[in-house]
């Protein structure tokens, strides 16, 4: 099977293009787990291994979250897990310091600039 524009991705598995006999040079992920493809998927991935031209993974850092985006992940975050503390507290049913204890634990997860 022809090939080109090999390059590893995570987990060990390889991006490339192909060449289809209909549709011309499509996308495809080599994955040695696949069992649904029309050819021997090993074989690929064996040639590519092999192949001096197959780029290497290069792992790229997420960008990080803008005070716009931290923001909103912690407001989400009282939503689900400090808003109901204060009102089981409310009734009785946990007390103010573990609610308090969870807006630290927001705050502190979310800081701006972490």
């Amino acid at each position: 099977m022809n090939y080109r524009n090999a390059k590893y991705i995570a987990n060990g598995l390889i991006d490339c293009e192909i060449e289809h006999p209909e549709y011309g040079w499509i996308p495809f992920t080599c994955d040695l787990a696949d069992k649904g493809a029309l050819f021997d998927v090993a074989e690929l991935y064996a040639a590519m291994e092999a192949d001096p031209e197959t780029a290497p993974y290069v792992y790229v850092p997420p960008a990080p979250l803008t005070p716009e985006q931290l923001s909103a992940l912690r407001g989400e975050a009282y939503r689900l897990e400090s808003d109901p503390l204060f009102f089981k507290a409310q009734r009785g049913e946990a007390t103010m310091d573990e609610w308090l204890a969870k807006i630290a634990e927001i705050k502190a997860r979310y800081a701006e600039g972490v």
